[in-house]
């Protein structure tokens, strides 16, 4: 009796499903790794990690700036016959789960010197600053481990999203070629869908 096989559009949607389920995996360690080690009282600040999540997308920009292969994410690359997207999953998870050595070279090198285009400088700085002010802020709201505590939940969440902003990139970028024709197929259901969805009533 021969193995049941699936057809590759729907092996391919499965394994977007999986990583995708991975991403927000990522998100939520991110967000319970900030409650553990900030104050317990931190949630009073909401804008202590509305920053720190701001600047670390910001800082997720930089990397992706920074990436030597940033022409892979055009579509003529990404719908290519030669496309470099076309890998499977545990491929795509060992090459973009995390950020590769030439980028966090380049991105450190933005960061010391200034020297880089506006897409690496400009959001490069506003995500230091973003992250820096969460933590100061962190150190000037409570007093003994607790600052410390604060300003390490700051920098840690901050560098976490950072890292979620470089993979949901790459996984939106793997997705679609692994889709193709699919991916709009499905846009446009949504479309549709929030299109002729009923209104929420105001109250």
């Amino acid at each position: 009796m021969e193995a049941l096989s699936l057809p590759p559009a729907i092996t391919n949607a499965l394994a977007a499903l999986l990583v995708f389920a991975l991403a927000y995996g990522l998100i939520r360690i991110g967000t319970l790794q900030y409650s553990l080690i900030a104050p317990s009282d931190a949630d009073a600040v909401p804008l202590l990690h509305v920053m720190a999540i701001a600047g670390g997308a910001a800082l997720g920009v930089l990397l992706l700036a920074s990436l030597p292969y940033g022409e892979d994410f055009r579509p003529s690359r990404l719908y290519a016959a030669d496309s470099p997207w076309d890998i499977g999953v545990l491929e795509f998870l060992r090459r973009h789960a995390l950020p590769g050595h030439a980028a966090m070279v380049e991105a450190g090198r933005v960061l010391r010197q200034g020297a880089g285009s506006p897409w690496q400088t400009l959001p490069g700085y506003c995500g230091l600053a973003l992250a820096g002010l969460a933590a100061v802020q962190g150190v000037f709201l409570w007093r003994g481990l607790a600052r410390l505590r604060a300003a390490l939940a700051c920098l840690l969440l901050a560098g976490w999203t950072a890292l979620v902003v470089h993979y949901l990139a790459h996984l939106l970028a793997w997705s679609a070629a692994q889709l193709n024709f699919w991916l709009f197929a499905l846009l446009l259901v949504l479309w549709q869908r929030a299109r002729y969805s009923p209104r929420a009533r105001a109250h």
